[in-house]
């Protein structure tokens, strides 16, 4: 897509020297650099969030211009508190009475009885009554709705002017009989009254649900479902309560819209709640052993039990000397980490020098420690897979020889997700040597392969509204440090050692295990250092390009990366970088961030 005039001429008015060599490049016929340092730089403009607004909401419109008019009707609950400012009421009563789709039916509720002053208009009603709080009112609402769907918009909370159009379209495209949870993503109102720092959202994960409440801001749920919501929970959890409930019963859908559809507080999005705390905790008591702890940015840690015999073990680390990495990490198996039921298979690739033949002469000693030996080119995956063969424990810990143990508890805490009955591939959040991100969960389609989801974020920060320190399902983790069941590592075939020698093998077995219907898993809470590519070199290198463009065109061939959108990003979000970064510059279409193109097509035959 071509520049727009406005962007470029802002770019050059505000990042001259940037504008600069993008020109460079694009006169010197590297394209294909210039377009996407473009990208990058157009989307740190200001304004540029509310061009791509505009943008999308100009396409929605043409949308709703082009839809059958028929009546899908959305009912709307606000509830004016005492905590509530009247600006903020009013600002919020607003954004309903403005909404483009105008099929709707707004409920108000008061705490205290006293209902400001509502707009002249049949569609608001406010409910009789003075409700002691906004669960009150919201189940009020909820009793009085003629209508399937209800929008609980929170306090503080407005909806953009397509947010209801988004639901009620979307709900054209949504079997008889099927009454799905629907969210969408949110946005920020800033002191000056702008929308800013927009939250692109994951598709629906449960797991990530647990340890981060991303729905009951942008929501629009049945109102059968809600009716169903308790008394005794405090304000603050009261639709997460409801939402957490509906969502563990089996059966209940829940799907994401990819549209902005509230607009919400500053830092709304990690508002600490000890109320959610204690209601995990309650509803999680049927898994005896359970704990919950906060987590950083208002998130929960959930800590799932471990058998009381757990499992046996086998660590698998492939190895060509480099003798001081290997120290650093068996002893970091040995003497540094927790787990009782464990064996260390060392994989040696033909090293040749004398201190690594020490090295394992000396360590072989330990019960827990074999060394096989491979003698062979380097090919990874045959390594593992030689290495599995020879391995005596159920499950198995692919780890390379340049991690380096720093907790205790890293193994135990993967293996509170690889014994659950669906579990897959097992992956640790791995660190820099100084202590940045490396491996946060992989992404597939990440520039049209796969990549670290948050690599180089400060191991601390937030980053991408904490994503990277939460807890979820990933399509892929890296083998660097993955756990999976023997039997399942096997029921896909492994690893691929003839197309996939070196790259991407890990990839291709975590998308087997997930075509297989297995459940991988990302688990922040175990964390160790890796020093990255120290052994086999980087993939990048001169020796290595060939090889490594076969492995890419295997990937990208097998599994469709090129045009493939993990579930764990968005397609706002640029996919040449692994930082989460929204590229607003280009909007082509209202299914770039706006109304889904399933809905578009259902609207326009």
């Amino acid at each position: 897509m071509i520049p727009t005039v406005l962007e470029s001429l802002l770019l050059l008015l505000l990042r001259p020297w940037k504008a600069l060599k993008i020109g460079y490049w694009r006169i010197t016929g590297r394209r294909v650099r210039a377009r996407l340092q473009f990208r990058e730089a157009a989307a740190a403009l200001p304004f540029a969030y509310a061009q791509w607004n505009g943008r999308c909401a100009r396409a929605d419109r043409a949308v709703l211009a082009s839809a059958v008019t028929e009546a899908n009707d959305v009912t709307v609950h606000l509830h004016f508190a005492r905590s509530t400012l009247p600006r903020d009421f009013t600002r919020a009563v607003r954004s309903v009475t403005r909404q483009a789709w105008p099929h709707w039916r707004l409920l108000v509720t008061s705490q205290g009885g006293n209902m400001p002053e509502l707009p002249d208009d049949p569609r608001i009603s406010a409910l009789d009554g003075a409700f002691h709080s906004y669960g009150a009112g919201l189940k009020a609402a909820l009793a009085a709705a003629a209508t399937q769907y209800l929008v609980p918009v929170q306090p503080g909370c407005r909806l953009p002017r397509m947010a209801l159009a988004t639901y009620a379209i979307h709900l054209r495209t949504v079997p008889a009989g099927s009454f799905p949870i629907l969210y969408g993503d949110q946005d920020e109102i800033d002191r000056f009254g702008w929308r800013r720092n927009p939250w692109f959202k994951p598709a629906w994960d449960q797991e990530m649900f647990l340890a981060q409440d991303y729905l009951s801001a942008a929501l629009a749920v049945p109102v059968a479902t809600a009716r169903e919501l308790r008394d005794d929970e405090s304000d603050e959890v009261v639709v997460y309560g409801m939402l957490l409930r509906a969502t563990l019963r089996p059966g209940q859908e829940v799907q994401h819209l990819r549209r902005i559809t509230v607009s919400a507080p500053r830092n709304h999005w990690c508002r600490p709640d000890a109320g959610r705390l204690e209601l995990l905790r309650g509803v999680l008591a049927v898994v005896p052993g359970t704990e919950v702890v906060a987590g950083p940015f208002g998130t929960a840690s959930i800590r799932w039990p471990l058998p009381v015999s757990v499992p046996p073990v086998s660590i698998i680390v492939p190895t060509r000397d480099q003798v001081a990495l290997l120290k650093t990490c068996i002893r970091g198996l040995l003497d540094r980490t927790r787990y009782p039921n464990l064996e260390i298979v060392i994989a040696d690739n033909d090293s040749n020098e004398p201190a690594t033949h020490a090295f394992l002469a000396e360590i072989s000693a330990d019960p827990r420690v074999r060394v096989v030996t491979w003698p062979h080119p380097f090919n990874y995956s045959a390594i593992n897979n030689f290495a599995v063969k020879a391995a005596r424990g159920a499950y198995l810990c692919l780890l390379n020889n340049d991690i380096e143990i720093i907790s205790e508890e890293w193994l135990c805490e993967l293996m509170r997700y690889a014994v659950r009955p669906e579990a897959g591939a097992i992956g640790a959040r791995l660190l820099y040597p100084d202590r940045t991100i490396q491996h946060a969960g992989v992404a597939v389609g990440m520039g049209n392969a796969a990549g670290h989801a948050h690599r180089g974020l400060p191991e601390h920060a937030a980053g991408y509204f904490a994503h990277a320190l939460v807890a979820h399902r990933a399509i892929a983790v890296t083998a660097a440090c993955l756990v999976v069941r023997r039997d399942r590592f096997e029921a896909v075939g492994g690893f691929d050692e003839v197309a996939l020698r070196i790259a991407y093998n890990d990839v291709d077995l975590c998308l087997k295990l997930h075509h297989a219907g297995f459940e991988n898993y990302y688990v922040p809470s175990a964390v160790l250092i890796h020093h990255e590519s120290k052994s086999r070199g980087l993939d990048m290198a001169p020796g290595h390009i060939e090889r490594y463009r076969a492995e890419l065109a295997t990937l990208q061939a097998r599994w469709g990366t090129e045009t493939y959108c993990d579930p764990t990003h968005h397609p706002v979000l640029n996919r040449g970088s692994e930082v989460y970064k929204p590229e607003f510059v280009f909007c082509a279409s209202p299914s770039d961030g706006s109304i889904p193109a399933d809905d578009l097509a259902a609207l326009r035959h």
